[in-house]
This record gives structure tokens, sequence and C-alpha cells, in this order.
């Protein structure tokens, strides 16, 4: 399975293009992706646009995309089962996380105050920035080629979530779409304290939305004690 972060190596190519596997034709579609609103607001580039459209355009290119791929990667799941992987890959914390990998950050064209709260690293701007580009992929080229390149960044990721936890069990994942359904957030796992010898471990982890704990687990494993906070954490917003 080839490594979509080292497809291309031409020179000329930028980092992001690198990561994407894709040159494209009208660098200014890219750079609009990497423009939030409060760098225009600001004065930079105001002709240039932001990436709010783009954004629109990538989320329903990427809901289509991923939902094809999962109906061929998985042709005996009901919809219900479905839907529940799909909200697994595409959410904040996942694209947020595959924007870091690409180099996003280091791209991304912010105000001076979104800069000094530390945007670059917001996972809400970051998952946005993502959306945005795959929207400029289309623009630039079409929806044969945004689809082998979105098919590409998440083809390990459809590898994983196959031998991931059912969803009845996978309490941190039916938190997380609770949440983000409800709030638009993500939950933060943090390890409290772990004891105990080495072939007999426990761990006690807190689970929190927006600074708020929810609640604390505990386990045998690290994964083990946030799904237990999870599982507890539902209990509190029902």
């Amino acid at each position: 399975m080839a490594n979509w972060f080292n497809l291309w190596s031409k020179p000329e190519l930028g980092p992001i293009e690198k990561a994407l596997g894709y040159q494209f034709k009208n660098k200014k579609r890219l750079n609009k992706a990497l423009t939030h609103k409060s760098f225009q607001n600001e004065g930079g580039d105001k002709k240039g646009g932001n990436n709010e459209r783009l954004e629109f355009l990538g989320d329903a290119i990427l809901d289509f995309v991923i939902s094809d791929l999962l109906m061929k990667s998985f042709p005996r799941d009901p919809e219900g089962s479905l839907s529940k992987k799909r909200a697994s890959l595409v959410n904040e914390d996942h694209l947020s996380q595959m924007a870091k990998d690409m180099g996003i950050p280091d791209e991304l064209r912010l105000g001076k105050g979104e800069t000094k709260t530390g945007g670059n690293n917001n996972p809400r701007l970051l998952a946005s920035a993502l959306e945005a580009i795959i929207g400029a992929i289309y623009q630039d080229s079409n929806i044969k080629k945004t689809y082998e390149i979105v098919s590409n960044m998440f083809d390990q990721s459809l590898v994983d979530i196959g031998s991931s936890p059912d969803y009845a069990s996978d309490y941190k994942t039916r938190l997380q779409e609770r949440v983000q359904k409800s709030l638009h957030k993500t939950p933060v796992y943090e390890l409290i304290e772990e004891t105990g010898p080495d072939h007999e471990k426990s761990f006690l982890v807190s689970v929190s939305v927006d600074g708020k704990v929810l609640a604390q687990g505990k386990g045998r494993s690290k994964k083990n004690a946030e799904q237990n906070a999870a599982r507890k954490a539902m209990e509190t917003i029902k």
C-alpha cells in the first residue's frame, strides 16, 4: 500500500501538494482553501477571498466519497453501522489530525488575533481547512480525481475501522458523536494516574468537554480506561 504522504517528490510542489499527491493547476485555489476569514478581514488578500465556501463544498464531497468507500469496504453492514463508521472518520478530531500530518498548520493563513490564540492548532480551523482543500481539488480537477485523492487519504483509516470495536461497545465513538452533534466540541481524554506493577497496571483517565470534566474511568489499559470514562460520561449527558 502506497504511503500517500510521499506520492510526489517534484521540487516545485509545495508541502501540502506533496502530501496530497496532487499539483494544483491554479495555486490560487489552494491559497484560498488555506485562508481563514480572519486573515481576509484584517486586510490580507481581500480579493482572494476566504475558505468558507470551499469548506462547504469539500464537506459535501467528503461525505459522498467516504459513504461510497464504506459501502464498498463493508458490503454486509446495515445503514446504521455505515453511518457510525462514517461519523468516526469524518469528524473534527480525525480531520484535524490528518491536517497536522499534512503540514496544514504551517501553511494556514490567519489573522493576528487567531494566530495569537493558537489558531494554527485549533482542531476546528484545521478540519475546516482540510475540507476546503478537498473542495479546491474538485474545482481544480474533477470528481474522479478528487475521489482518488480522498480514497488515498483514508485508505489506512478504512483498514483500521474494520478492526475497531463494535459500535454498541465503542463508547468513545458514541460519546464523540453525541457531543459533536449537540455542542460541536470534541471530548478530550487525559491520563490522571497509573498505578501497579508492570504485569498488573491500572489506569485512571478523565474525559472532558470544553474544559469541563464529565467523568473518570479505570481500566487495565489506557484504551479500556478511556472506554469506561466515555461510558460514564454518556450517562451524565442523556
